[in-house]
């Protein structure tokens, strides 16, 4: 059932997501970061991406198909939309930073037609599944990207990012959206599925 956003409300929905984002793996920052190669940096990207999975794919699970059209407000995701947004990062956002397209059997066309045909995507079991198959496709094309990754930088955007800046951005970008999920998760008295187990 929607719930009206009160000023404690909008405060959870932005101190959970903040936390969240602030708990992101700084690579760089690490005592062996200024040392650390590419290859390396790589291997503590996709250690904390299965965090993030575990995470997010438990929450997925864990709202029921009706929350999934649930928004905090007009013109904010819906927690289907967060989730998918999350898988067209995995899915085209960091395999066009390599020069890969989207997996040729999502059948969703590239580039922003496959961003916005994902988030088109509303039932549970097909959420799901197409966030597991993103988190996988992502550590597929980061494993094969050796040559890029020798460089030590990589071209995003249009703009030149060293491999550890690179690999921040998208580590932060995914921490805020297990955040915003998190309050979300809260606001419609979900528990997220870590939390039962810690108790």
């Amino acid at each position: 059932m929607p719930i009206s956003l009160t000023f404690h409300t909008r405060a959870l929905l932005s101190g959970i997501a903040l936390l969240a984002a602030c708990g992101a793996t700084r690579l760089a920052a690490q005592d062996n970061g200024a040392n650390a190669t590419p290859f390396m940096l790589r291997a503590e990207y996709l250690s904390n991406m299965k965090d993030v999975e575990v995470k997010v794919v438990g929450l997925a699970e864990a709202f029921s198909q009706e929350q999934y059209a649930w928004r905090p407000a007009a013109g904010v995701r819906s927690v289907s939309e967060v989730l998918m947004h999350i898988a067209s990062e995995h899915f085209v956002y960091m395999p066009m930073t390599f020069g890969v397209n989207p997996p040729a059997d999502l059948k969703m066309g590239t580039g922003r037609d496959a961003i916005a045909a994902l988030e088109k995507v509303t039932i549970k079991a097909d959420v799901i599944r197409h966030l597991k198959a993103s988190f996988a496709y992502q550590r597929t094309v980061l494993e094969a990207a050796d040559a890029k990754l020798a460089s030590g930088k990589i071209t995003s955007f249009g703009q030149e990012h060293s491999v550890a800046n690179l690999f921040n951005e998208y580590i932060a970008d995914q921490h805020e959206h297990l955040g915003q999920l998190i309050a979300y998760a809260r606001m419609n008295g979900v528990v997220p599925p870590w939390s039962k187990q810690a108790n």
